[in-house]
């Protein structure tokens, strides 16, 4: 990608940077992808196609807070709430279908080079992601996973952006205050302006229209700076 920004100077210069996952290191996946997994699931489940894509919608927020527990235990909710309580067998196949699709947008990562320039530079590197709970079993074999200090998944917390003990799991972690904090993230889920309120400053990352997947509760009302190459934040740092 090449790089363009627009807005003012962050402030000084950060000791960590704590980053979105999902649409900033990653690709989203788009509604259409997830949902094709979901039918996918439906088939190996018993249960309908479209009856599983839209139940896996609409139950985002328990699956990203952990409500329904870990990866096959929430299958086998997600099936019987239409109506099947499907074999073990069938739901472990279910969950791998769920895993594929986990790893294949973490392989199509685009941030590795800025996160080791990062790193080389001495900044500590946070990863604060709204997940479910794919993303924790699949982090220790991602690419990414060796470059952060500290990590928040969202369903391990149970906590999802903005709220702030979102941000300060791995504030906490990092051994630094939110006020030494740069955040980076494409602005799903009021995530700039969470930031903003306890005390970091924010960059909004635009990815690419051919790797944007959907954005949930996008913060647009949030204005500064903008960027499109994640290189970019190496120089600012420098």
């Amino acid at each position: 990608m090449e790089g363009r920004a627009r807005g003012v100077s962050p402030g000084p210069h950060p000791r960590a940077v704590l980053f979105d996952l999902f649409n900033t290191l990653v690709p989203g996946g788009s509604k259409d992808e997830r949902d094709n997994v979901s039918r996918a699931m439906a088939k190996t489940l018993g249960v309908a196609p479209e009856g599983m894509a839209t139940v896996v919608r609409d139950t985002f927020d328990d699956r990203a807070r952990g409500n329904l527990g870990d990866l096959q235990e929430t299958v086998l909710s997600l099936a019987q709430c239409l109506g099947v309580t499907p074999s073990d067998a069938a739901v472990a196949s279910a969950a791998t279908l769920r895993l594929e699709m986990t790893r294949s947008l973490h392989e199509q990562t685009w941030a590795l080079s800025a996160l080791e320039d990062l790193g080389a530079a001495g900044v500590l590197r946070g990863l604060v992601t709204d997940c479910t709970a794919e993303t924790p079993l699949i982090w220790a074999e991602s690419s990414l996973s060796p470059h952060f200090e500290a990590v928040s998944f969202s369903c391990l917390t149970g906590h999802r952006k903005p709220e702030p003990e979102a941000y300060l799991t791995a504030v906490r972690a990092l051994g630094v205050s939110a006020r030494e904090c740069l955040y980076v993230g494409d602005g799903g889920s009021y995530e700039l302006s969470g930031a903003e309120a306890l005390g970091m400053s924010a960059i909004r990352f635009q990815p690419s229209d051919d790797m944007r997947g959907d954005t949930i509760d996008e913060d647009q009302n949030w204005s500064g700076i903008v960027i499109t190459d994640l290189t970019d934040l190496v120089s600012r740092l420098a």
